[in-house]
């Protein structure tokens, strides 16, 4: 049926176990940043808001590069 080695299923696995791994990481990186720039500049909460947004469409942005490798 299909003509992968078992190393290749082993391979699309891992990079399928990590789409959550990198959607949440790229969020938590985004909202800190955004949080840490709110503190010293004092703009509650706009640049949190800002780095919360751009968190979340890198993290989809690269699940779906990711997901393409599936």
């Amino acid at each position: 049926m299909w003509k992968s080695g078992p190393g290749e299923t082993v391979k699309k696995f891992g990079v399928a176990a990590s789409l959550g791994t990198v959607f949440v990481s790229y969020v938590a990186a985004g909202s800190l940043i955004g949080y840490f720039l709110d503190k010293w500049l004092g703009t509650s909460p706009w640049l949190f808001l800002l780095f919360f947004a751009i968190g979340i469409g890198g993290g989809i942005y690269n699940v779906f590069k990711l997901a393409a490798r599936l």
